[in-house]
């Protein structure tokens, strides 16, 4: 069993550029912060139609710190220093990524649910009736939950009743600082405070949200994240999880992953059991690889190529890790077992090349 392979791959742009995949949009302008301010009620369309996620929460609780370490590749130190967000940023994600859609950003400090009183109803409707995901970021070291909760809830009935479609996550953010069992108690308590507070107004049936624990110091936000864009590619999952399921069954492998190269998303996976050190481990490959690739980039005429010759397997102990780039977003990470009769590198080769075949073929029907 080859243990490594030197072989040809792409460089994507996020391991050499510096420069951030947070792109305005062109000629947008940016809304007031206030819920009394008439920019509010302008430029709240999504521009060519692009599905739109909401980015919610009370004041530092780590919306924009998300934003900046998924999509900016900024480091969770950082983001200390970042100012707080007084207006609604529109963000075109699609910039050196596979992703296609547009991330508003909220102020804190703006309730939408006190909007309708306020302002013409026009306003909600522009910034509900086109998103697809709602994420509520919640910190549960603030001692604000009823107010989060009570913002939660009023905003969930706004959306609802504009986008009966829309999908609602709930991050209870900033918990690398707590155990495990502080985790699931949180998730435990936010909600049943607010199932508690749907069932009074007969919505408990009607309306699904998903909690998960999240923090920018580990992998957590990243699945979180990759999970909420996956809603975004409803019509592609199952035949990328259908070509997954047969690649790791011919090759004897124990995981595969469907990474968008830029934010380290990954966007489909084999049916088998998922575990968080499986996915930090074909991420920090993902790192690795990166690295790599601002180390040994090469230079043609003073610029540079834009690929590198690196390992594509990496073995740890009895543990392969494979890297298989698709196209210029995508690449397929894999995990195999080293084993008397597993399979060759060269039926792996051969297995990814019907498997990039498949993908492209499912990208081609979709028109991705």
């Amino acid at each position: 069993i080859m243990t490594h392979e030197v072989a040809t791959l792409e460089v994507p742009e996020w391991s050499i550029a510096a420069d951030s995949i947070l792109k305005s949009e062109p000629g947008s302008r940016q809304l007031s912060a206030s819920p009394s301010s008439a920019s509010l009620l302008t430029n709240t369309s999504t521009c060519n139609n692009k599905p739109k996620i909401l980015l919610m929460g009370l004041s530092k609780a780590g919306k924009t710190s998300i934003r900046n370490v998924i999509f900016h590749k900024m480091s969770a130190n950082e983001t200390q220093f970042l100012d707080p967000t007084h207006k609604i940023d529109k963000i075109d994600i699609s910039n050196k990524s596979f992703l296609d859609f547009q991330l508003w950003d909220f102020p804190g400090k703006l309730d939408i649910s006190h909007l309708r009183d306020k302002e013409d109803t026009s306003t909600i409707e522009k910034i509900f009736v086109e998103a697809r995901v709602l994420i509520f970021v919640i910190d549960p070291v603030e001692e604000k939950h009823s107010i989060a909760i009570d913002r939660l809830h009023g905003t969930i009935l706004e959306a609802y009743k504009i986008n009966p479609k829309i999908k609602f996550e709930v991050f209870i953010h900033k918990s690398d600082s707590i155990n495990e069992d502080q985790k699931h108690d949180n998730i435990r308590e936010m909600t049943h405070r607010i199932n508690r507070k749907l069932m009074v107004a007969g919505l408990q049936d009607r309306i699904l949200i998903s909690f998960r624990s999240t923090s920018i110091y580990d992998h957590s936000i990243f699945e979180a994240m990759s999970i909420v864009c996956q809603q975004l590619l409803e019509n592609i999952l199952s035949p990328f999880e259908n070509i997954l399921n047969a690649f790791v069954s011919s090759n004897q492998m124990e995981k595969a992953f469907i990474f968008d190269l830029h934010p380290k998303i990954f966007i489909a996976t084999d049916s088998s059991t998922f575990d968080m050190p499986t996915y930090e481990l074909c991420c920090d490959m993902l790192d690795l690889i990166a690295d790599m690739g601002c180390i040994y980039q090469e230079y043609e005429g003073g610029e540079e190529r834009g690929v590198f010759s690196t390992c594509s397997v990496i073995k740890l102990n009895d543990t392969l890790l494979h890297l298989k780039q698709i196209n210029r977003h995508l690449a397929l990470v894999c995990i195999q077992m080293q084993q008397e009769h597993a399979c060759t590198q060269g039926i792996v080769d051969y297995n990814f090349q019907q498997l990039k075949h498949g993908i492209q073929e499912v990208l081609k029907v979709a028109n991705l």
